[in-house]
């Protein structure tokens, strides 16, 4: 596997996000429970960012027209809308780094 450097840890606190742009693609970093997760930073149903919603348990909202998504699984969270799930991409930290899997995630 093949991963890139994005951050320092320090710059992802708990129940932080940080968006980030690893091999061209747009990745919305988040900290939940001391848990790193990464998914795309675009949402399925409208297309924005969605750097900037708001986040909790473990789900992400959509700042455009609130759509949730699990951090974990991608899984859109609305029962009314079948929006595709968001792409999930394996993190690790490594010398005080996070650092974004690209050999298989970003093809």
């Amino acid at each position: 596997m093949d991963f890139e450097k994005t951050i320092a840890c320090s710059d992802l606190p708990e129940g932080g996000q940080v968006g980030v742009e690893v091999a061209g693609h747009s990745i919305l970093l988040c900290r939940h429970q001391g848990e790193i997760l990464a998914v795309q930073n675009k949402c399925t149903h409208a297309g924005s960012r969605l750097e900037s919603g708001l986040m909790a348990q473990g789900s992400i909202r959509c700042p455009l027209h609130g759509v949730r998504f699990d951090l974990r699984t991608g899984q859109c969270l609305n029962e009314r809308l079948k929006c595709a799930a968001l792409r999930c991409f394996a993190v690790r930290e490594v010398h005080g780094y996070i650092e974004v899997e690209t050999s298989t995630s970003l093809a």
